[in-house]
């Protein structure tokens, strides 16, 4: 099975679109497995969404082991600040899988309103 047929794919690319629209500011939006592969994805910057889905959840995977080091509890969100904008990415479970959302932004937008947002996509993705 292609990830483009993954059960959840389908649901991962709407999501992904209503991000997008959502969040004044937003450039991208990937969707992703926890091993890293792309699942959907949206967004005007030029950018490989199958990259980054790799990227990002090695990222992930730091921040559980930190976690897990610190006994903090769960991974649910990473923002990695930069001088041109947010990655901003969100760890959820699905039906038993974790997955992995990413949020490109500029600098513009609050980090409260993207948290809010990817909230939101969270509850959207499990209700797929």
């Amino acid at each position: 099975m292609s990830y483009n047929e993954h059960p959840i794919a389908r649901q991962a690319q709407i999501v992904a679109e209503a991000l997008l629209i959502e969040v004044e500011g937003a450039g991208a939006v990937v969707i992703a497995t926890a091993d890293g592969f792309n699942l959907a994805h949206a967004g005007s910057m030029t950018i490989d969404p199958s990259r980054l889905a790799a990227i990002v959840s090695s990222l992930a995977a730091l921040g559980d082991a930190a976690s897990r080091e610190t006994h903090i509890g769960t991974t649910r969100c990473l923002v990695v600040e930069c001088t041109e904008g947010r990655l901003v990415v969100r760890c959820l479970q699905v039906r038993g899988e974790s997955l992995i959302v990413v949020l490109l932004t500029d600098q513009s937008v609050l980090l409260g309103r993207v948290l809010n947002s990817l909230g939101t996509a969270e509850r959207l993705m499990s209700d797929a």
